[in-house]
């Protein structure tokens, strides 16, 4: 009697220690050990199809996913898509709740999409940063980038709360991951006006010898290297919650963006390689994602 009496405290131990465990979020002193330059999963899945919505009122996303993918239990014949391209930023969920477009994605899965990309980024106001590289306007990006990543659960969550683009791809992913296979880092980082991504190289301006300077860059208004920064982020993020998903570039238009990406580091002070920032931004990503408009380049 006295030996199982003892053998059940061990195992009551036992299981508070693993009550313990799962408690902790995993992610917490386990942050991702490797980056693109080191690992790139092959993706092993079928091509998709897919879709943007857009918005074409009184038909909201359930009726568009089941136009696009088709629902038997409704007699849509659907238009063949298997995977949609759809917006999570920042400033929708904060203002209506992380889950609010769960049931959405549960909607999706049932009509056999799989495999979506989400482009992400957009800060609430609250959260945007402050500071101007350009004059006449203030960067379209997160306050706080450069704090620490990591904090190692001081605040109830393994990323600083500091750290707002952090914390936010930290939320989204608890809420998202297994629902989305590619992350897009923002949605035509290189959006220009200026005409100098087009530029060979040698011609004044260009981006293939020169950074594009904050002004060019309409959808961000902040030097490339706080764009790696983001990169770095949702990478560090992204792989530690969800291994299986992809962190892509969000679509690009011009190379000799990438071209600037992966020459430059997300060290604050110049995007230059040194002991603190050896990585350049081909680390932090490991799906090219871009757009072509053939009907106006």
């Amino acid at each position: 009697m006295q030996t199982s009496i003892a053998l059940v405290k061990i195992l009551m131990r036992l299981k508070s220690s693993l009550l313990f465990m799962l408690l902790v979020p995993a992610s917490i002193g386990a942050q991702v050990s490797y980056n693109a330059n080191t690992r790139v999963d092959a993706y092993t899945g079928s091509f998709a199809y897919g879709c943007n919505f857009g918005s074409y009122p009184p038909w909201n996303d359930y009726t568009l996913a089941d136009i696009a993918a088709g629902n038997t239990a409704l007699n849509v014949k659907g238009a063949g898509v298997r995977s949609l391209h759809v917006p999570l930023p920042e400033h929708f969920l904060e203002q209506w709740g992380y889950s609010i477009r769960l049931n959405q994605f549960n909607h999706y899965a049932s009509l056999g999409m799989i495999d979506h990309t989400v482009f992400i980024g957009y800060p609430s106001a609250a959260h945007k940063e402050t500071d101007s590289y350009c004059a006449n306007t203030t960067s379209a990006l997160f306050e706080n980038l450069y704090t620490d990543i990591w904090d190692g659960g001081a605040n109830g969550t393994p990323v600083n709360d500091d750290n707002y683009y952090a914390l936010y791809i930290y939320k989204m992913l608890k809420v998202y991951k297994y629902k989305v296979k590619f992350w897009e880092i923002w949605n035509e980082p290189d959006y220009t006006y200026s005409g100098n991504g087009n530029k060979a190289a040698g011609v004044a301006g260009n981006w293939w010898d020169n950074n594009p300077p904050p002004c060019d860059l309409e959808n961000l208004k902040a030097p490339i290297y706080h764009y790696v920064r983001m990169l770095r982020i949702s990478y560090e993020v992204i792989k530690t919650l969800d291994p299986r998903a992809y962190v892509a570039i969000g679509g690009i238009g011009y190379p000799s963006f990438l071209d600037a990406v992966l020459r430059n580091t997300d060290n604050p002070t110049d995007g230059s390689v040194n002991s603190s920032y050896p990585l350049t931004g081909g680390a932090y990503f490991d799906v090219l994602s871009y757009h072509s408009y053939p009907s106006i380049h």
